[in-house]
């Protein structure tokens, strides 16, 4: 059976014998029910939880918009316009609204990313800023339950009217992104970033979950304090394509997205494969390593133990992370990462806590266009250049009846054993 498997912008195809093909997990995908115009104007008209946006603002008011980084697929082109239509009508100035990029601890963006972020007109007709947790100015606004510091960027704080905008997808120790992960870490400070990011070795810090979920429990505190006057969020199907829409109180639009998320996304299995080809649904998750660990992550949770993984990611940005390699360059073991973390978290490194975790417990192949000599030097994979070479070493290494499962949207599939 040829299955194609998304990589950057384009795809690669592998080839599994039926015999050993457990299946072909793929989201349970949603027709759009209407244009993503009609999604986003409806969406306005009848916010959850909260009054239409042009009833709370005035004339005069400063404004500050929120906006996914270039490493997220929100559609800002999209959504951004609707949101200024109605201040516009409610007598906002273009020259009183503010849009900040939540870069959270990602590199400031270049002029070139932020006119693909917005748009050529709107990049040219507003003020515009970023997250710089190098540079920024922060307000300290408190502390979360568990005594971490809420520190976030000043231009937000300051602002009379705060508008978040996101797309609402599973993340790997927060639960879901969307909503509240604007502000915490989006806006954060490094310090705030590092506290909250320091609960992920405690237990309920998981992939779909909220309820007992404690990163997700501090960064609705840090919500809370920072303030959040209206929030419009989208869920994307795995061709990008809006698929929901809700605007209105942050918790209540979480939770809209996050059961559509799951109705789609959260897919059962019923067998433990001895391998999994994954891909980490193309451009711009696999835009580098750091970004395509997740699909790797999810895989884990449930091939074998000692089973091999093939994870497909084109990583045209090498690892994306200096921090990262370089934690995985100086602790050679998971257990030395984890203790280091333990003494003093550092945002970043914990990617190199998972990545030690999966090599110490799997053979993973990996198919990029990295330099083989870092892939299997530094990183521990085994390199290849396209699905089926990765495929015939494992199924080289793990045995002729190895039971196989496909991933295409590993990032954004959550795999549940029954």
């Amino acid at each position: 059976m040829t299955i194609q498997l998304p990589y950057g912008k384009t795809t690669l195809s592998v080839d599994v014998p039926a015999n050993n093909l457990i299946g072909v997990i793929t989201p349970k995908e949603f027709i759009p029910p209407q244009e993503p115009a009609e999604m986003i104007r409806d969406a306005l008209a009848d916010p959850l939880g909260t009054d239409p946006l042009p009833s709370l603002v005035h004339p005069g008011d400063h404004v500050a918009i929120v906006v996914d980084d270039y490493t997220r697929p929100l559609p800002t082109e999209t959504l951004l316009p609707p949101i200024l239509d109605q201040l516009h009508k409610a007598g906002v100035d273009d020259l009183d609204i503010l849009l900040i990029i939540a870069n959270g601890t990602h590199t400031p963006p270049t002029p070139a990313q932020i006119k693909n972020i917005f748009g050529e007109k709107i990049a040219r007709t507003f003020m515009i800023t970023s997250n710089d947790i190098t540079n920024g100015e922060y307000v300290t606004l408190g502390k979360t339950r568990r005594g971490n510091p809420v520190e976030i960027l000043k231009n937000y704080v300051e602002a009379d009217v705060k508008i978040l905008l996101g797309d609402i997808e599973y993340h790997y120790f927060a639960g879901y992104g969307g909503a509240r992960k604007s502000i915490l870490p989006g806006l954060a400070s490094k310090n705030t970033i590092q506290a909250n990011h320091s609960l992920v070795f405690e237990k309920g810090a998981t992939t779909g979950n909220l309820k007992t979920n404690p990163i997700h429990q501090e960064m609705n505190e840090a919500m809370h304090l920072a303030g959040c006057d209206f929030i419009l969020n989208i869920v994307e199907n795995s061709q990008k394509r809006i698929v929901g829409a809700w605007a209105g109180n942050p918790e209540a639009v979480l939770d809209a997205g996050a059961k559509l998320v799951d109705s789609m996304y959260r897919r059962k299995i019923h067998e433990r494969p001895d391998i999994i080809i994954t891909a980490a649904n193309g451009n711009p998750h696999d835009i580098n390593l750091y970004q395509a660990m997740k699909a790797m992550h999810q895989a884990c949770q449930v091939v074998k133990d000692h089973g091999a993984i093939i994870l497909v990611a084109e990583c045209p940005e090498g690892a994306g992370s200096t921090l990262y390699t370089d934690w995985l360059t100086k602790y050679p073991t998971s257990h030395d990462v984890q203790q280091a973390l333990q003494k003093n978290f550092v945002i970043g490194a914990h990617k190199a806590y998972y990545h030690r975790i999966a090599v110490e417990n799997h053979p993973i192949y990996f198919v990029s266009t990295m330099p083989k000599a870092q892939v299997e030097g530094l990183f521990q994979f085994h390199a290849a250049t396209q699905p089926n070479d990765a495929f015939k070493q494992a199924f080289q290494t793990i045995g002729p009846q190895a039971r196989v499962l496909v991933v295409p949207q590993g990032t954004t599939t959550l795999l549940c054993l029954t």
